[in-house]
């Protein structure tokens, strides 16, 4: 405790972090927490930190992560009336309905990047009209539950200090140090690494996305681990078009919006009693033995989004995956370094924007 509590000594302007209030391991589903994770979560964030107040000038200050948005849409998040029973739990009940935000980005830390460039793409949710007390309240809209998404169904790293070291490196942008990033994510974690940062899209509404992470479903002795995934409604993958700017995917959303409605399913893969790790997220779970089941479905209406006003209010919001009702509960080790370091980053955002 002690070898921890002197890590935890940062530099002064940074959020500090304590055992007593960093999340806790649930052990029955199979949570571990690592010897350095407290102290990785620390550094992470004063190096994320560093470099927004390096990179931004007051009023501008981007996300670390998923700094370029697609545009945010407004859409209905409708439960299905036939969810089966074990998944009828918290926002999960028969023909539940929210209101819904939903923001589409690029994973690159690069704002202004080309959508051209291989690159993990995000769907963040926003659910709406969520009562009862969260894990952690989203200041502007405590009603809401988030959801989280990419476009990969597996990670690159699993344990903090790899983590941490990874983003390190990459935002010191140092040719040698860049070298190491192998060693760090080892022959598995960089093959993922390298399939992530190499998918190209036509359309952010016409792909899959997935949690990756695992969450609690339910309370008490039966909770359950399960992952989250949303797809769109009928499978298709149109190719770029030859002249698209580097801004296109926002363009082929705006333009599919602009002529109509977009379907996509809300799925729920539950583990059961298969062993399946909720530590590992660089090894996806198995499908045959835990199978995806459709629990809800989204309807992004016909919209107009791509308006100054809507973009700065989507550029103002935060999500958190902690934004969440107790059944809903992020496991893992990236889950729970979310909860402080996405605190972090979001307040030095807002703070740096007044």
């Amino acid at each position: 405790m002690c070898v921890i509590a002197a890590a935890l000594v940062a530099s002064p302007g940074f959020a500090q972090i304590s055992v007593e209030t960093y999340p806790k391991a649930d052990s029955q589903l199979g949570e571990r927490i690592g010897a350095t994770e407290i102290a990785d979560a620390q550094a992470l964030i004063e190096t994320l930190s560093d470099t927004i107040r390096q990179e931004y000038t007051a009023g501008g200050a981007r996300r670390d992560a998923h700094p370029k948005a697609h545009g945010c849409v407004s859409a209905t998040f409708k439960v299905d009336d036939d969810i089966p029973l074990p998944l009828q739990v918290g926002i999960f009940q028969p023909s539940a309905q929210y209101k819904t935000i939903i923001r589409f980005s690029n994973g690159s830390p690069n704002a202004y990047g080309d959508d051209h460039k291989g690159d993990t793409r995000g769907m963040a949710i926003k659910l709406l009209g969520v009562a009862g007390p969260k894990l952690f309240a989203d200041s502007g809209s405590p009603d809401a539950q988030d959801l989280i998404l990419i476009s990969s169904p597996y990670f690159f790293v699993n344990d903090s200090h790899g983590y941490t070291e990874f983003f390190q490196i990459v935002d010191a942008g140092q040719l040698l140090p860049i070298l190491k990033i192998p060693f760090i994510l080892g022959w598995q974690g960089s093959i993922n690494a390298y399939k992530m940062l190499s998918q190209k899209i036509s359309n952010p509404l016409l792909t899959r996305y997935y949690s990756v992470t695992a969450y609690q479903l339910g309370l008490g002795s039966d909770r359950q681990a399960v992952k989250y995934s949303a797809r769109p409604c009928i499978a298709q993958n149109p190719s770029v078009p030859e002249d698209a700017g580097k801004n296109f995917l926002r363009t082929a959303m705006r333009d599919s919006l602009a002529a109509g409605t977009s379907c996509m399913e809300f799925l729920v893969q539950a583990r059961g009693n298969t062993g399946l790790d909720v530590e590992d997220i660089i090894t996806p779970w198995d499908e045959d033995e835990a199978p995806f089941v459709r629990v809800a479905q989204i309807m992004i209406h016909q919209q107009q989004f791509d308006t100054a006003a809507q973009n700065a209010i989507c550029e103002a919001r935060s999500f958190n995956p902690w934004h969440a009702l107790p059944e809903h509960r992020p496991l893992g080790t990236v889950n729970r370094m979310r909860r402080v370091v996405y605190e972090a980053i979001s307040d030095l955002r807002h703070e740096m924007n007044q």
